[in-house]
């Protein structure tokens, strides 16, 4: 497994990772990870909803990963048919975080600092097995302020539940597609 989202965000101030193993070919489970659509994720809309992004962004981006661009996430590194990491620099706990986004090229994200805000990663890992393919989503984040850490802990307190549902909600979602593509 690589060691890239420890590359962005070394010391995490929280972490949440889950994992799927499906019988399926890495390449299927890749493709249904990069096609898998809003509408394929039943639940997701209500959660995110409750993240107060809008229910209609859900149906904008043709993809999810789509969708988390969309909301401010920039691709930090990535090998096709391997893995992708997303990064997002905001002020997470915000009602709209969306409106105060910063970006960095993907080299300098580690040691991007910009006061008042916390950085969150996350990759998505497509790992060949015996039997198929393990699928595992990490997640971390990190602030460098006293003060940004302590908004950034309340609120992943807060949201580290609905997250990790989301996810596997995601895992489960793209076993069905690359099942039923295969």
């Amino acid at each position: 497994m690589p060691k890239v989202l420890e590359d962005f965000i070394p010391w995490p101030l929280g972490t949440e990772c889950h994992e799927l193993h499906i019988r399926q070919r890495p390449e299927t489970v890749w493709t249904a990870l990069n096609t898998l659509t809003p509408a394929e994720l039943p639940g997701v809309r209500l959660l995110m909803g409750l993240r107060s992004l809008p229910a209609n962004g859900l149906n904008q981006a043709p993809t999810m990963l789509g969708t988390m661009r969309g909301r401010g996430w920039f691709e930090l590194a990535g090998e096709p048919q391997r893995y992708i990491v997303l990064g997002s620099i905001s002020q997470f706990w915000r009602l709209r975080p969306g409106e105060q986004r910063h970006t960095c090229p993907p080299g300098s994200f580690r040691d991007y600092h910009a006061p008042g805000f916390a950085k969150s990663a996350s990759i998505f890992e497509v790992i060949p097995t015996e039997h198929g393919t393990l699928l595992r989503t990490e997640t971390r984040v990190t602030a460098d302020s006293p003060r940004t850490r302590r908004r950034m802990l309340a609120y992943w307190r807060l949201i580290r539940p609905f997250s990790g549902l989301i996810r596997r909600i995601m895992l489960r979602a793209i076993a069905r597609k690359a099942a039923a593509s295969a």
